[in-house]
């Protein structure tokens, strides 16, 4: 929606197409939400909540707008709209080719909106389904991990990784993490706690002297106890349940929300590193206390 609204204040159009809303009531809002006047929403939005699969001629009527911008909201919908399976390999294949590639085409960038299933592993690179969603992209692929959430009245912020990058611009501006093909891109928060228009701001990773001075910071008696003991355990645990065993046997009685909690804020702070576990999951180490390596992943906003 940043983006969108972005377009529209440089007085470009913008064609959002959402396959899990009919009505635009909650995207326009959300605009007015973010300063947009309903003069220029009213100029440069094109919504679109198909009910059927697409056809050239309304395609053709969007393409003739001329947008910048083109949002795909729902991308499992816009599968299953089309008679797509999400978990086949052709799946996303023959959406990308009927939605996606006329817009590149007449030059509007696409924006495709996905869903990381509940739960999910933060060893994974992808959305739901296929891999080829991922392989088919002729750009970057970006990955957001929401750590407050957003809401009316509500400051959030949620960590953003870049998980593919083609032609490899983008990864030189963010931060390795202990996941292959995973890098550290940056922070989003938006601040709704006052009147429209909400304040918005993106923080990428701090610097090598500041991740220092992170690194020697303390305060959460939790996230001390994770240092301590992992230092004890030699450094590193090769999953996040094993971590939490390790914490019980301490004596902490810590809820297992409370521990991830604390997992994240020292991963973003640079004092712990995600690491390839156990049977795909992430274990966690803690840095070279030289400062010699590069194993230094990300940063707090």
């Amino acid at each position: 929606m940043l983006c969108a609204a972005a377009e529209m204040r440089a007085r470009k159009d913008v064609v959002y197409i959402h396959f899990e809303e009919a009505d635009p009531s909650s995207t326009v809002e959300r605009l007015k939400f973010l300063g947009l006047s309903d003069d220029a929403i009213s100029a440069h939005l094109v919504f679109v909540g198909p009910a059927e699969q697409v056809r050239r001629e309304w395609l053709a009527a969007l393409i003739k707008r001329q947008p910048t911008l083109v949002v795909l909201d729902g991308v499992n919908e816009a599968m299953a709209l089309h008679g797509s399976e999400i978990k086949a390999a052709e799946g996303w294949s023959d959406v990308r080719r009927r939605l996606v590639t006329p817009f590149l085409r007449a030059g509007a960038a696409v924006l495709s909106c996905d869903h990381l299933p509940m739960g999910t592993d933060h060893t994974r690179r992808d959305a739901y389904g296929t891999v080829h969603k991922g392989n088919a992209i002729d750009g970057a692929r970006f990955v957001l991990v929401n750590k407050e959430p957003f809401g009316r009245g509500m400051r959030g912020m949620s960590h953003v990784y870049l998980t593919k990058d083609r032609p490899g611009t983008l990864r030189i501006h963010g931060r390795q993490t202990g996941v292959p093909g995973k890098s550290y891109f940056g922070a989003l928060a938006i601040d709704a706690t006052g009147n429209s228009p909400a304040i918005w701001g993106f923080y990428p990773p701090r610097d090598a002297d500041q991740q220092r001075q992170s690194a020697i910071e303390g305060g959460d008696p939790l996230a001390e106890a994770i240092i301590g003991d992992l230092a004890k355990a030699g450094g590193s645990v090769d999953s996040f349940n094993k971590l939490c065993a390790m914490l019980r046997g301490g004596g902490a009685g810590y809820q297992r929300t409370r521990i991830r909690d604390a997992v994240d804020d020292l991963v973003v702070a640079g004092r712990l590193l995600e690491a390839p576990g156990a049977r795909g999951a992430v274990g966690y180490r803690l840095p070279d206390p030289t400062g010699s390596g590069s194993d230094s992943d990300e940063a707090a906003a």
